[in-house]
């Protein structure tokens, strides 16, 4: 019995370091095939991560000193460029082992759930072959880093909702403070884990405990940036983006898509603005942007459900340049596999087996973090680091199928000659 037990976990051990070979072997190959040059988002990080490293500050490529989130460039690109110089390969490839770590999250997100043997390896599998999760390991973007901490944060949730203890909900407030240095949106991640703690079995004070334990890891990892922008903007913010983000996705000329502020009713008088400040010109925005919602209550409404709409539409868009035929075939396949994941996914809500309160976790999850982006605007990319929970959710409705099948005599099973 015991030496069989063994075999059992050696070989699921295997199999997992196998899927994580092949998932690193994927990214590799994309990185040596794929050239990019970074643009955009991508500069101001770059730039960010070089002027801290040369001591100027952390500092943007258009001057700002908090507008973009200061994690990544702060955890990934500033030690790389430090140690190896100003090496954009050596930063794809710790990308690919982010990516690694991404899989095992995967595998233990499902285990955590009460996935099988089977469920925890196609989790991990899954996760390792969509195609966008290999693309974008060539992009210097913070959702390379969100993802592994979103993952983080989750497997801390449904680890609290079997055993809250004190030490699961430091690691989780300690990924907090992360999330809030490098992608707001993943806060929304809070509402789950708050509905855990509130449905566990804990008494009150216990609850209490966890929660202000929590809330305190994640302070005490955000406090010197924030202390950082006192100093420099003479405000305790972390970034300064979330009024012109408000303000991009709302106003008369929103589309629900990111839409440049060139082209919104500021865009005359934008330059103008920005020289008051980062953060005047934010709440300047912020405000304009709430009187808009106010004065348009049927528009906002319509054009939170059309983000809705953007932000889980397949992946039919085209690149920002002639599509090859390779890239082409890449963009088939990422449909492909995003329709099978999702549809997958969705029909697990349809077996009766499979809702349980760890699934009403991760639905939550992925529900809080797209309602975040119903508020302000969508760009495809911002789908991909809810997409492993997508994964783990299409694993779980997969092997319930197999089991089925297995477990179905084989006279009734349809043979075809």
């Amino acid at each position: 019995m015991n030496m069989s037990k063994t075999r059992l976990i050696s070989q699921e051990t295997i199999g997992l370091l196998v899927i994580i070979a092949v998932g690193l072997i994927i990214r590799g190959v994309v990185i040596s095939v794929f050239s990019h040059a970074p643009e955009s988002d991508e500069l101001a990080y770059h730039s960010m991560a070089l002027n801290l490293i040369t001591g100027n500050g952390i500092v943007d490529s258009m001057g700002n000193h908090a507008m973009y989130n200061v994690g990544y460039p702060l955890f990934i690109l500033a030690p790389l460029f430090t140690l190896f110089g100003e090496d954009i390969l050596i930063v794809r490839f710790v990308h690919g082992v982010l990516g690694g770590l991404s899989i095992v999250l995967c595998y233990a997100i499902a285990k955590e759930a009460g996935a099988g043997k089977t469920g925890r390896l196609l989790a991990a599998a899954m996760w390792a072959f969509y195609l966008p999760a290999s693309i974008y390991t060539v992009y210097l973007n913070k959702e390379i880093l969100m993802i592994p901490l979103m993952l983080g944060v989750i497997w801390c949730a449904l680890r609290l909702a079997k055993e809250p203890t004190t030490l699961t909900a430091i690691v989780c407030g300690v990924l907090f403070g992360l999330l809030a240095l490098t992608g707001n949106s993943a806060l929304s991640l809070a509402a789950p884990v708050i509905l855990v703690l509130v449905f566990t079995s804990a008494n009150l004070a216990r609850k209490v405990s966890l929660f202000l334990v929590i809330l305190l890891s994640a302070v005490l990892i955000a406090t010197p940036w924030v202390i950082r922008n006192i100093q420099v903007l003479g405000a305790p913010l972390l970034n300064t983006n979330s009024g012109i983000n408000l303000y991009l996705g709302n106003n008369s000329a929103a589309t629900g898509m990111f839409v440049s502020i060139i082209d919104t009713p500021r865009g005359p008088s934008w330059k103008e603005l920005h020289k008051e400040g980062e953060v005047k010109a934010s709440e300047i925005l912020k405000e304009e942007a709430m009187a808009w919602i106010k004065e348009h209550p049927s528009e906002f409404v319509t054009l939170a459900f059309k983000k809705l709409a953007y932000f889980w539409m397949p992946p039919f868009h085209k690149g920002t340049e002639q599509a090859s035929g390779t890239e082409t075939i890449v963009r088939i396949l990422w449909a492909i596999q995003f329709f099978i994941l999702v549809i997958a996914a969705i029909g697990g809500v349809f077996i009766s087996r499979l809702r349980s309160r760890h699934m009403a976790i991760l639905w939550f999850s992925i529900a809080c973090y797209t309602a975040v982006h119903m508020l302000f605007y969508v760009i495809f990319r911002y789908r991909l680091p809810i997409m492993p929970l997508v994964c783990v959710l299409a694993a779980f409705s997969v092997e319930y199928l197999i089991l089925r099948w297995k477990s179905t005599p084989l006279h009734s099973k349809v043979v075809i000659p």
